[in-house]
């Protein structure tokens, strides 16, 4: 079950600081960032045991209001490979929908095969445009986008 965080707690802050990185390194959301996207966009948490093993975050598009960018999903190492990603992403998704948004868009890495294949096989995302440099000088992205209507509602199967 994942839960949308609601209230600035500062030892969920600290986790989630903490999560980001560990994925992104320097790259990581800190306080800074999180603090206004609790407050003014969606962000989701999944535990395992009452601990936060992952976190994704969203916010709306300006000139497309029915879009959600996603700004980043973090998973802990400890938990990784188990499906949580996936099932954070899946059910953060159907919580966008029910708040109607229409499409979600995130970019990653275009030389992370695992993620990409996770967007594009188990939740239906399609590559729209390759980004140069994005993030500086050799930081490209695939930008990627998920109709949600399209979305499939219930889990695959293994």
């Amino acid at each position: 079950m994942i839960e949308l965080v609601r209230t600035i707690e500062p030892r969920l802050i600290q986790r989630l600081v903490q999560l980001e990185t560990e994925a992104f390194g320097a790259g990581g959301m800190n306080e800074w960032h999180l603090v206004p996207l609790i407050r003014h966009g969606r962000v989701y948490v999944i535990r395992e045991n009452h601990e936060v093993v992952g976190a994704v975050q969203y916010m709306l598009d300006w000139d497309f209001p029915q879009r959600a960018y996603m700004v980043g999903v973090s998973i802990s190492r400890e938990v990784r490979g188990r499906g949580l990603g996936t099932k954070l992403l899946r059910e953060s998704i159907l919580a966008l929908a029910q708040d109607h948004i229409e499409q979600v868009e995130l970019t990653v890495d275009p030389d992370n095969a695992a993620a990409i294949a996770v967007y594009e096989k188990k939740l239906g995302f399609q590559a729209v445009e390759l980004r140069l440099d994005e993030y500086g000088s050799g930081e490209n992205r695939l930008v990627m986008h998920l109709p949600v209507a399209a979305f499939p509602v219930r889990p695959e199967k293994k």
